[in-house]
């Protein structure tokens, strides 16, 4: 099954397929090709394609030679963008070590070494950075220490405390991100009792990276995979990701269960986007869905991510721990720090920073609101 209405789309959900369809020769059109071309790009996929093209995996597609050529300068681009990131990263990783602060490389940082065949076929956005949640300042000190720049300013030190990751850091020209956990700490995600720690092992060309071990790597895929989808986005390249764990597992009939397993209160959440990428991996794949595949404009561009995000920061307030905690989080969400305002918004003080405040609280609808 191709989850897909729209040709573009269609086509290029079949070139990352794990089936071929060769034997319909299809010539593309210098206007079909750059519209692939620009849907592969918006979910990351440009080098997976440049490189089954290469490998003579056409999928009975011919491109223009300019799209050829296009791919491969995105291919070279990603390359060089990769090796530069993960050299940053194992500065970071060398300094840390010296600290006694141990780091996991999360989602593409780990990826793009590990899964792929080659460390150009991932793109890797931000580094993200895993850390033990009692050392995640350490760590942004010492970056500080080193050169890093602040990028954020948090909402309030609580946010800084129950968020995912801490405000962001920018080191050689590379934004870092530390988190101390894989959600916010009110997220049904979020695996509070499990040290994430334990659920590692080595890159196997390099042995003293440690990323995460594939079943928990496969649900913190899916999860992120599923975050994504409530925010409004997706990507065709996220759902690659967890299909080529599934592959490689595929021998293993207890690996789903043991991924639903890690959370079972968050079985939809998991088990979702593993049967969405399960469709790369067999035609057939597409019956008991969880939950239908995503909007082909999802795909395309996020659908009302402003509007979902703060729909998420309620659901994740209201699932903290706490009634004080819930309460603290909530007056925050409208009178940040004076910090933040600062950051956000130029400094104002007086009636001025007043009003901002109220401008906040004016902006900040409950769902369904208008």
């Amino acid at each position: 099954m191709v989850p897909f209405q729209r040709d573009i789309a269609k086509l290029v959900f079949e070139l990352i397929s794990f089936f071929g369809h060769d034997s319909d020769k299809q010539t593309l059109t210098n206007k079909e090709a750059t519209e692939a071309f620009n849907f592969a790009a918006r979910n990351g996929l440009v080098p997976w394609i440049y490189h089954q093209i290469n490998s003579e995996n056409y999928k009975g597609v011919q491109w223009p030679e300019s799209i050829r050529q296009a791919m491969r300068m995105q291919y070279l681009q990603t390359l060089v963008m990769n090796q530069q990131k993960w050299k940053v990263f194992r500065e970071i990783k060398a300094i840390a070590a010296m600290e006694g602060i141990r780091i996991i490389p999360l989602k593409g940082t780990a990826l793009a070494f590990s899964l792929y065949p080659e460390e150009a076929l991932r793109p890797m956005g931000d580094l993200d950075l895993l850390v033990q949640p009692h050392q995640v300042h350490a760590l942004r000190d010492l970056l500080l220490s080193k050169g890093a720049i602040p990028l954020h300013v948090p909402i309030s030190g609580i946010h800084d405390k129950v968020h995912a990751h801490i405000s962001a850091l920018s080191w050689q020209n590379i934004m870092i991100e530390p988190h101390q956990r894989l959600f916010a700490l009110g997220s049904n995600m979020n695996l509070n009792n499990i040290d994430l720690f334990e659920h590692t092992e080595p890159i196997q060309a390099y042995p003293d990276v440690e990323i995460f071990d594939d079943r928990m790597q496969t649900y913190h895929l899916a999860t992120h995979a599923f975050k994504g989808f409530k925010m409004g986005g997706m990507r065709l390249g996220w759902l690659l990701d967890i299909a080529l764990i599934l592959d490689k597992n595929s021998n293993n009939k207890d690996f789903i269960p043991s991924v639903l397993n890690l959370n079972p209160r968050a079985r939809k959440e998991i088990l979702a986007p593993i049967q969405w990428a399960s469709l790369l991996l067999n035609e057939a794949a597409a019956s008991n869905m969880e939950l239908p595949f995503p909007n082909e404009m999802m795909f395309h561009k996020e659908q009302d991510a402003g509007k979902k995000h703060k729909i998420m920061v309620i659901h994740e307030i209201m699932g903290l721990p706490g009634l004080g905690n819930k309460t603290r989080m909530v007056l925050r969400e409208f009178f940040p720090q004076k910090s933040y305002m600062d950051h956000r918004y130029g400094k104002h003080r007086g009636l001025a920073l007043f009003l901002l405040y109220l401008k906040r609280i004016a902006g900040f609808r409950l769902p369904g609101s208008q």
